[in-house]
């Protein structure tokens, strides 16, 4: 399928929509195995934090190499949007497993880390190609394009989301505490998962804003991955506190 013109890019993305849909179909049976759905039915587990640094920290090698050798990597634009690609995996990848408070004895699935291995360096790879190679529109006058904008507004509200509800989430637990508890405040006024749901609107930001034809992959298996989980986690906690709040939805507020 011709995305760009570039047969190495539109065969990379292709084969990750495929993996997407593979991920989304998976994804209706068994609930990806960390946090509070751990498990061994899909084979060994990590701990927690370092299977989350197994997953997310590839991003960080691959996207740095493969933009550093593109023809854009020194233009402005470009080197803009590698910034904030960059700040969002520092993030992803060393900031959020570093801070989060993980429960005695908390496990990842191996499976988890090792699929990601595919998924986190094609993302890195796409982007980095986009934006150091084939986006040449990534140009000064781009930044006055109602896309961009629209994008980056998109990504900023996304964001802002995933850090506040994730800081509610590490405020949870005090000292030696271990249990779970009803998160409240922010997002989670109004939804379960908002950290989910910012997750899903910076991925959309970030491919608008810069008209990625890659963000389209990373968009679909984080939809893939998230909203099936949005589910469990959302049934989890209707059945695990009575008293949790019945206005409160899954994902997308009044809505579901």
């Amino acid at each position: 399928m011709g995305w760009t013109g570039d047969p190495t890019y539109d065969l990379a993305l292709t084969a990750g929509l495929a993996f997407a849909v593979v991920t989304a179909v998976a994804s209706r049976f068994v609930t990806t195995p960390y946090g509070r759905f751990a498990s061994t039915r899909l084979g060994p587990t990590v701990p927690q934090r370092i299977g989350w640094l197994l997953l997310e920290v590839p991003a960080l090698i691959v996207f740095p190499a493969v933009y550093a050798l593109g023809p854009q990597a020194a233009e402005p634009v470009p080197l803009g949007f590698a910034a904030l690609w960059l700040f969002h995996y520092a993030n992803r990848a060393l900031f959020f497993p570093l801070r989060m408070k993980v429960r005695p004895g908390a496990r990842m699935g191996l499976v988890v880390p090792l699929t990601g291995w595919f998924v986190v360096p094609l993302h890195a790879w796409l982007y980095a190609t986009w934006y150091a190679r084939l986006g040449t529109h990534l140009t000064p006058a781009w930044l006055t394009d109602p896309r961009f904008g629209a994008g980056l507004a998109t990504y900023a509200v996304g964001q802002t989301l995933v850090l506040h509800s994730e800081a509610v989430l590490r405020g949870l637990r005090a000292g030696d505490d271990s249990g779970y508890h009803i998160p409240q405040g922010g997002g989670f006024r109004w939804v379960s998962s908002p950290h989910y749901l910012g997750e899903i609107l910076a991925f959309t930001g970030m491919a608008l804003a810069s008209w990625c034809p890659g963000g389209l992959f990373v968009l679909t298996i984080t939809l893939a991955n998230l909203v099936p989980r949005a589910a469990a986690t959302h049934a989890w906690y209707r059945q695990t506190f009575p008293d949790y709040p019945p206005g409160r939805r899954a994902l997308l507020p009044g809505v579901w």
